[in-house]
């Protein structure tokens, strides 16, 4: 009850702070608007001589307002753009603008990105930021407008004035009023008046389109609409892209890096063009674009028109793995050595697969003009990592272990807390964890923590200067999920720091096969070997089960998993043989000869005869890539960890093989599948 009658009242209390900064935002709007109305009352009194003078500086304001907001809305919000200090290199290529056409100074603001460091850096400035923005632009220019009163001096006008220009600016959706305070002295004839007030008011879209902009933005990181689109792109050019396939070919395929890298980006600046944003002004060719509408915005408004827009020239960056420097290459099962996996290879004999993995980051512009041709702009960075969206990305950022000087420089104290999270989620004190100090590219080791008086584990020790370092605990069976991000170049830095670690359970582990045509569920024959592979999604962790096994346990962090499975069986009653066969393979090869370099390509083609094969070993089930996500709470208890695998039958043919093989990858959504389960 205690508890409830406390969050009643951070209720309570939340609501007042909602009403009051309501009321101080509607008395602020208010006085502001009162403001203008009265200076426009006010100005219906200035004498007519004085007039024509004060009409040239309101329209002088009107002409430097609309540039600031052109080359605010432009620049994705800001007029000053700003600038790293940490400059951008291959593996942070994008920094805090985006250079839209390379080395002419035309850029605009990068809203999202992230950092060489890990750290994700969000920049959208608010409609407060952008008023102020426009205030400072006023104030510097106002000085060009009196400069231009002298064409008043002819006609008798004597003009004076003395201080510094004061700008105010109010944003609306769909206008803008400004007002500069600058004194100036007239006389002309016998009238001596002073102006005060300089004041514009101007139809403007430029605060429906940066909410608008706001909109796209919030919705794409949280939905990553554009990672999605990217990864189904890798899925659907993989015949020009090397993804992930499976063919029967019996000849290894190669692919260049460079060239995969250029198509790539080739591929992404077609798609991303044809990318609508849904409720603005665009009309689709064709049904089967829908796929490409991005359901972003609250409400439609179809008086703006949106573009996204991505170039090849721009800082990107694309690593592919596994990789020969610049070669990729598919996989001959047959070529990968002994032990159980050879079983599984050498039952495929003449089938190539490819896997790769891809590590991808490239900036999207995004542009959105109104019927009044006002183009507002913002760049966002859109990340793949190890092909799942950024959604993914919690691991610890992995930094080479390289001794620096730095290390023998500490500057700042901090006290270092360990801990592990049990499977309560509370968390709870763990001692003797090495501590290191990370920052790119260094390395610094700190000692271990121990058990001060209060029985809290610590270590109080120096670091050195470092902006946003990573401070890492490592001991036995336990592992580090969490960064701990450490500035210690900050002076409001506090000299506290927790390193949260994640125990790593060992789970007794029971397997069962479920027969695909009939749905029995039985224990494994003593013919059957099952190798499982658990690959973890959010940090760098792979485990693997094999039985028949000597202790029938696993060890397995808390998390999602992606589980694979294959069954190998021994063929003992229904033999598999693979007939001979006569393969041939090409290559393509340039003439050789003191004009080979002007001369066409050749191919070269050679002709093998294999020998019929028979197997012992074949391929019967298994499932790829089914997602599982194990709770602390299951994974601490002492009950078993049940594991399924389908089984479809032994393949007593080639074509049988490849049908198995087929099925494998779609087994995890067949109806007689079954998840891993505790109890």
């Amino acid at each position: 009850m205690k508890k409830r009658g406390q969050a009643a009242a951070f209720i309570i209390i939340g609501i007042i702070l909602l009403v009051v900064v309501g009321a101080f935002i509607a008395v602020k709007t208010e006085f502001l608007d009162d403001l203008f109305s009265k200076i426009a009352t006010e100005r219906k009194t200035v004498p007519q001589q004085v007039k024509p003078l004060q009409d040239f500086l309101d329209s002088c304001v009107k002409r430097t307002a609309e540039q600031a907001v052109q080359i605010l809305a432009l620049q994705g919000g800001y007029i000053e753009l700003q600038q790293d200090s940490i400059p951008t290199t291959s593996f942070t290529p994008l920094g805090s603008t985006l250079e839209i056409i390379p080395n002419s100074g035309f850029a605009t603001s990068v809203w999202f990105r992230e950092r060489g460091n890990g750290i994700q850096d969000l920049n959208v400035p608010s409609k407060e930021k952008m008023e102020l923005e426009i205030e400072n632009y006023l104030e510097r220019n106002f000085i060009f407008c009196v400069a231009n009163l002298t064409e008043f001096d002819e006609r008798g006008y004597e003009t004076t004035a003395n201080g510094i220009p004061k700008a105010d600016v109010i944003i609306a959706d769909r206008k803008i009023s400004t007002k500069i305070t600058f004194p100036i002295n007239v006389k002309i004839e016998s009238t001596d008046f002073l102006l005060e007030e300089h004041t514009a008011e101007f139809s403007s879209n430029l605060g429906l389109l940066h909410k608008t902009a706001k909109e796209i933005l919030e919705a794409e990181n949280k939905g990553f609409f554009l990672e999605n689109k990217t990864i189904d792109m890798l899925v659907a050019y993989d015949q020009e892209i090397p993804f992930s396939g499976i063919d029967l070919s019996c000849q290894e395929k190669i692919w260049f890096k460079d060239e995969v890298q250029e198509k790539l980006k080739n591929i992404l600046q077609e798609n991303t063009a044809a990318i609508r944003i849904k409720g603005t002004n665009y009309e689709l060719q064709n049904d089967k674009y829908k796929y490409m509408e991005f359901n972003a915005l609250k409400s439609s408004n179809k008086e703006i028109t949106a573009n996204l827009m991505y170039l090849p020239n721009w800082p990107t960056l694309i690593e592919i793995t596994p990789s020969e420097g610049n070669i990729l290459k598919s996989q001959q099962i047959s070529k990968q050595g002994t032990g159980p996996v050879s079983a599984i290879v050498s039952a495929f004999f003449c089938l190539n697969h490819h896997r790769f993995v891809y590590d991808i980051k490239y900036p999207i512009l995004i542009t959105l003009r109104d019927e009044n041709n006002l183009v507002f702009q913002f760049a966002t960075q859109v990340i793949i990592d190890n092909n799942e969206p950024r959604e993914y990305r919690k691991e610890i950022l992995e930094i080479p272990d390289t001794r620096s000087p730095i290390c023998d420089y500490p500057t700042k104290e901090v006290s270092i807390f360990t801990g592990f999270i049990d499977e309560n989620n509370d968390l709870k004190p763990l001692n003797d964890v090495k501590l290191s100090f990370k920052c790119f590219p260094a390395a610094c080791d700190l000692g271990s923590s121990i058990l001060n008086p209060k029985v809290e584990p610590v270590l109080t020790t120096k670091v050195p200067a470092c902006y946003n370092g990573i401070i890492e605990g490592s001991k036995e069976g336990y592992k580090q999920i969490q960064k701990t991000i450490y500035s210690s170049n900050n002076e409001n830095t506090p000299p506290l720091a927790l390193v949260q670690l994640e125990k790593i359970y060992k789970k007794p582990v029971k397997v069962f096969v479920i027969e695909k045509d009939s749905g029995k569920v039985r224990e494994p024959y003593d013919s059957e070997q099952i190798t499982f592979t658990f690959t973890h999604k959010e940090v760098t962790d792979q485990r693997s089960y094999l039985h028949p096994s000597e202790t029938n346990e696993i060890e397995l962090l808390p998390g999602k998993y992606l589980i694979s499975a294959f069954i190998l069986r021994e063929a003992t009653t229904y033999k598999f043989s693979v007939p001979a066969q006569e393969l041939e393979s090409c290559v393509d090869s340039k003439d050789f000869g003191i004009f080979a370099l002007f001369s066409g390509k050749t191919q070269v083609c050679k002709k093998t005869k294999t020998k019929p094969l028979e197997l012992e070993t074949v391929l019967t089930g298994g499932f790829q890539d089914y997602e599982h996500n194990f709770k602390r709470e299951e994974l601490a208890s002492e009950e078993s960890l049940n594991l399924f695998v389908v089984s479809s039958g032994i393949p007593t043919s080639l074509e049988d093989l490849q049908r198995v093989s087929i099925e494998i990858e779609t087994n995890k959504d067949h109806p007689e599948f079954k998840p891993p389960v505790i109890r």
